[in-house]
């Protein structure tokens, strides 16, 4: 008589059990955010220089031939916005896979918080557009809480909301003072003069300058507290998951 084995059930799905170092990806954030900050600042100045040297050629202070030998001109932007395209590229995708490894190791630190969301939506979250701006606290604040098992996470929770409500209010400042700018581009008469004078573009370059000025002001606070809350968690994570690796 031939018996048939009884069918197997497959295995259920657990969460991963091994967790994944983050200190790396924090420090490579870090870096990328200081490169494109070094690139912001650079366009801020360029954007005032341009002012300032189309402002003595109106005046009368520089001749055509000495303001477009000096003149950074929209070729000088673009490359800057080319260069600046793959560090934001690089800087997200690296910021998401620090999200994901951070929740994953704060749930194996912390098995029995009550976590709000899942490491793939806690990537998936980051990614939505608007939306993400609500998500953003609660994902990093159970990350915060979950990687420090047994000790109060308050002060870097607190650092999260503030670093939120930050992030909101600049990108709302940001928003409804756009409208309050001029943003005049260069434009020129058949015979190569600046058109009307040159006073529409003057006007049109020092908007640009203002805004770009002031994004980047309301912006820089909540990006250096990003950067702190990302080596808060980086560094509580790596010394109770890999100690082997603290100097």
């Amino acid at each position: 008589m031939t018996t048939v084995p009884p069918p197997v059930e497959p295995a259920p799905t657990t969460a991963p059990t091994h967790p994944r170092p983050i200190s790396g990806l924090g420090t490579a954030i870090g870096a990328l955010n200081i490169a494109l900050a070094v690139l912001l600042v650079v366009f801020v100045v360029t954007d005032w220089s341009n002012y300032r040297l189309l402002s003595d050629h109106v005046n009368g202070r520089l001749s055509a031939d000495g303001f477009w030998e000096q003149y950074s001109s929209g070729f000088a932007s673009l490359g800057l916005g080319l260069l600046a395209l793959p560090l934001i590229v690089a800087t997200c995708i690296t910021w998401l896979v620090w999200i994901h490894r951070a929740r994953t190791n704060a749930g194996l630190l912390s098995p029995g918080y009550r976590f709000r969301y899942s490491p793939g939506f806690s990537v998936g979250g980051m990614v939505v557009p608007f939306a993400n701006y609500w998500w953003f606290r609660p994902i990093l604040e159970d990350i915060c809480i979950g990687s420090s098992p047994g000790r109060p996470a308050d002060g870097t929770v607190r650092l999260v909301r503030a670093c939120w409500g930050i992030t909101v209010g600049a990108t709302l400042v940001s928003m409804l003072i756009k409208p309050f700018f001029s943003f005049h581009v260069l434009t020129y008469t058949p015979d190569g003069r600046l058109a009307g004078g040159g006073a529409d573009a003057l006007q049109g370059l020092l908007g640009i300058a203002l805004y770009n000025t002031v994004t980047a002001l309301v912006f820089a606070p909540a990006c250096a507290m990003l950067i702190t809350i990302i080596r808060r968690v980086s560094r509580q994570q790596t010394e109770l998951l890999f100690p082997a690796q603290q100097a």
